[in-house]
């Protein structure tokens, strides 16, 4: 044999292991990657939606009670607040006492929100919620040590 031949033969074999390389790739994709995308497509688009209906009692636009309240759990005696009434608007209130409490009806449609925030020029902790057919939906504590203020939000859903 020649040294031509010789490196003739190592050439095909070369390319013929980069042949079956290629094929074993292949069929890899072909046999293992593809079915298991295929798989993951069928379970993610075949997955329940949350398209039901809403229940009788959720479907806006609808009149609900909204409570408001704030306390104070140490330092504070009065806050300024501010707060969204019974139109959707926003009603401000200064030097309130605490404990500070509000209850209306209101007519809400899908993403409107209730919210209340206080503030005041003290060092305390308080407490506000917000209640919606009398079940707290929304409750959250502030302190703060010169400066207090909060804000919470509830979105209607």
């Amino acid at each position: 044999m020649h040294a031509g031949d010789l490196q003739n033969s190592f050439v095909a074999i070369t390319n013929l292991k980069k042949s079956m390389k290629n094929l074993s790739k292949s069929k890899f994709l072909k046999f293992t990657v593809a079915p298991c995308l295929c798989l993951l497509m069928l379970v993610t688009s075949c997955s329940k939606d949350n398209d039901e209906q809403p229940e009788t009692g959720s479907s806006y636009p609808k009149e609900v009670n909204i409570e408001y309240r704030i306390t104070s759990t140490t330092g504070l005696a009065t806050a300024d607040i501010l707060y969204v009434n019974e139109t959707g608007g926003r009603t401000s209130v200064d030097n309130v006492s605490l404990p500070y409490s509000l209850k209306f009806k209101r007519t809400v449609n899908s993403l409107d929100n209730a919210a209340i925030s206080f503030s005041k020029s003290a060092s305390g902790t308080a407490k506000s919620e917000i209640l919606v057919e009398d079940k707290v939906v929304k409750t959250e504590t502030f302190s703060g040590t010169s400066y207090i203020s909060g804000t919470i939000l509830y979105l209607f859903q």
